[in-house]
């Protein structure tokens, strides 16, 4: 069976582009365009990886959601990349619980599965 990805990410054709190109590396992905779908997705898919937006819209940004997913015993063992435009947001990212970022700017699609297949459990 494929491994899951969930990309939260609010952004459609980066979705769309994304996503196309992590399942063609033979993964599994799964949609969300606002942290609480992604919640719920996660709550009940458990995934082996999360790509993470952190400006989304919607009660929940990126770094409640991660927050909240550290913080609870049955998600906090997933791993999150988190997509982000701002530089500056990779060092809170990193203390919050992500273990890898990606500047949706500065990458290209092979690094993204790269870091996908890397990470992914």
């Amino acid at each position: 069976m494929a491994k899951r990805v969930i990309l939260i990410e609010d952004d459609l054709d980066l979705q769309r582009i994304y996503s196309s190109k992590i399942e063609s590396a033979g993964y599994q992905v799964l949609l969300a365009l606002e942290a609480a779908q992604g919640w719920n997705l996660a709550s009940s898919s458990k995934p082996n990886l999360i790509l993470l937006d952190i400006m989304l819209p919607g009660e929940m940004n990126g770094f409640d959601f991660l927050k909240k997913l550290k913080e609870d015993q049955s998600l906090k063992n997933i791993p999150v990349i988190v997509l982000t435009n701002l530089d500056t947001e990779k060092d809170e990212a990193l203390k919050v619980g992500a273990i890898d970022y990606i500047i949706k700017a500065n990458t290209d699609l092979n690094e993204i599965v790269a870091k996908v297949k890397k990470y992914a459990r």
